[in-house]
């Protein structure tokens, strides 16, 4: 049993979970997910691991992972004076019961309208991913083949190994917090295990370390050893399988945790609505932190490149498929994931060349035609699915990968007859620098340009003398190059160690290894002179893997 709960808490962080869910009647809601967390660095030792992009890194991998969501939206985040890293998003989903968050939830819900009328609100666990958070799985009854001295035996074994195993469910579970409240779209007839707030909606809190109270408990009640053939707690994979009796120690009642909803009929919100505009926002934030985008070392190294400005004339040198995507026979309700997906479909990545260093590629960027060569249209229906939302630029920025979605081609369909569309991209002309115009470097301050203002001053999570000034500038992280301390004529350049927001207005963390004084100026470098410059490309007669069918002829 260690030896697999020891693999666990190296691949999963403690957190501190608080959500609150609006629902509407067919399951659909939303969720503002809030979470401190530590961050779990396996390459441990390195002293020079850039904090920032542990922090990107991280938020980007809670936004790859969660599964079950539409969009997010607001999403900001930070790293804490202590060094926990924070993160606070709301999350849009079609359906309560495929919402999952791995590694930040412990409690999963299932909504489930009844035969009679009436709504049934769940807690649920291990419905999704298998391979993530903890179980106490039941042990199969065996014992009640062994002889009585052979049944003392095992629960005495199964004792000495969860005594063993204690300290690291200790250090596992003691620090993690689960909070949850439900704004519903009905009366509530009957609950069970579930608290009400002040405003009459239905709340639950999970406390790690109640749980390792109530397992320690049970593990030495004969009674519940006998029943269970053991401790039942000797299998620690996952999640905690919520039986009556458990229950019952930690919520209160020896029963389910579930509510029945009465009268569930008009929304509480207009989700088509707010989803759309939900995700315009996070089209920027996928776009921002990479989400998506496949990494390695080469392409997250910290070196500096030159580059030199596109020509004028605009245009592309080249576009190319390298790489497919074809999944077909995903299964949500028996967690069949091709290649990790949960939905069938068709993509293409694209390798579209630059005549010159490009700034960004927007999200302008689409399919226009898409045509099989039976005939028929493989274009989504959606004008949002034939856009691009997370481009992977080149390190040189001369070139960048385009992943297009497409319609699963018919079962006759050997391969494309026209495949096109246009980029848009950007490109910098130059930098200029740019006096922010803060009066003095102090919380609250604002300044004259970009519409700056200094949201906070603390000390460095490090407490090694270093400060951390989280600084509100309308600008997007693709038009600031670097911003830089001056104090008496001298200039340090400040590294950026995360920064969240959308549209046209972020807020920026950047640190300086000694203190921000209050008479110092902060100047902004910035790309000028923007150039948008749209492309169009056309692919015909290619296989479903890319490959043209003309060679040869």
């Amino acid at each position: 049993m260690s030896t697999g709960l020891g693999l666990l808490l190296l691949t999963t962080g403690c957190f501190d979970t608080k959500e609150d869910f609006t629902i509407n009647p067919d399951g659909s809601g939303k969720v503002v997910h809030e979470c401190t967390f530590q961050a779990v660095n396996l390459n441990m030792g390195n002293e020079n691991e850039d904090p920032g992009k542990a922090l990107t890194n991280a938020v980007r991998e809670v936004l790859e992972k969660a599964t079950g969501i539409d969009a997010w939206r607001n999403v900001t985040f930070k790293t804490q004076d202590d060094g926990r890293l924070y993160f606070r998003g709301t999350a849009y989903f079609k359906n309560l019961s495929q919402l999952n968050i791995p590694n930040q939830t412990m409690l999963e819900f299932n909504w489930q309208q009844m035969a009679d009328g009436t709504t049934q609100l769940t807690l649920s666990t291990n419905k999704i991913d298998k391979s993530e958070g903890l179980t106490i799985k039941k042990k199969a009854k065996s014992a009640k083949n062994l002889s009585p001295v052979e049944a003392a035996k095992k629960i005495k074994q199964d004792r000495i190994q969860f005594q063993q195993a204690k300290p690291m469910l200790a250090g596992f579970l003691g620090n993690m917090k689960h909070a949850v409240v439900f704004h519903l779209p009905g009366k509530v007839s009957q609950s069970s295990n579930f608290t009400k707030d002040a405003a009459g909606n239905l709340a639950i809190t999970f406390d790690g370390a109640k749980m390792v109270a109530v397992m320690d408990k049970l593990v030495n009640d004969d009674v519940w050893c006998q029943k269970h053939g053991g401790t039942g707690f000797d299998d620690v994979k996952e999640k905690p399988a919520m039986e009556d009796e458990v229950n019952q120690l930690i919520y209160g009642e020896k029963a389910p945790v579930s509510a029945t909803i009465t009268g569930a009929v008009k929304p509480l919100f207009d989700y088509a609505t707010e989803v759309a505009a939900a995700k315009k926002e996070y089209a920027e934030t996928q776009k921002n932190l990479k989400v998506g985008v496949p990494r390695n070392r080469a392409n997250d190294g910290d070196s500096e490149v030159i580059v030199t400005a596109a020509p004028a004339t605009g245009g592309i040198k080249s576009v190319k498929v390298v790489g497919v995507r074809l999944v077909m026979g995903a299964d949500q309700k028996r967690d069949l994931r091709p290649l990790n997906y949960y939905k069938d479909e068709y993509s293409l990545a694209l390798l579209v060349e630059f005549p010159g260093a490009v700034q960004s590629v927007t999200d302008k960027t689409a399919l226009n035609v898409a045509t099989a060569d039976d005939g028929t249209s493989l274009l989504p229906d959606s004008e949002w699915d034939r856009k691009v939302h997370f481009p992977n630029l080149a390190k040189d920025k001369t070139a960048a990968i385009l992943e297009f979605k497409m319609n699963l081609p018919g079962s006759s369909v050997k391969g494309l007859k026209e495949l096109s569309g246009a980029v848009q991209y950007r490109v910098a002309g130059g930098t200029k620098e740019m006096d922010l115009g803060l009066g003095e470097l102090t919380a609250g301050a604002t300044g004259t340009n970009l519409d700056a203002r200094i949201e906070s001053i603390k000390d460095g999570w490090q407490k090694n003398g270093s400060q951390q000034i989280s600084l509100r500038l309308k600008t997007n992280p693709d038009g600031l190059k670097s911003l830089t301390l001056v104090v008496a004529g001298n200039k340090t350049e400040l590294r950026q160690n995360g920064y969240g927001g959308g549209g046209d207005s972020y807020s920026f963390t950047y640190e300086c290894k000694t203190n921000f004084p209050a008479n110092g100026r902060l100047v902004a470098e910035v790309y000028d002179k923007m150039q948008t410059f749209e492309a169009p490309f056309k692919l015909e007669n290619i296989s479903l893997l890319g490959a043209s069918l003309n060679a040869g002829k």
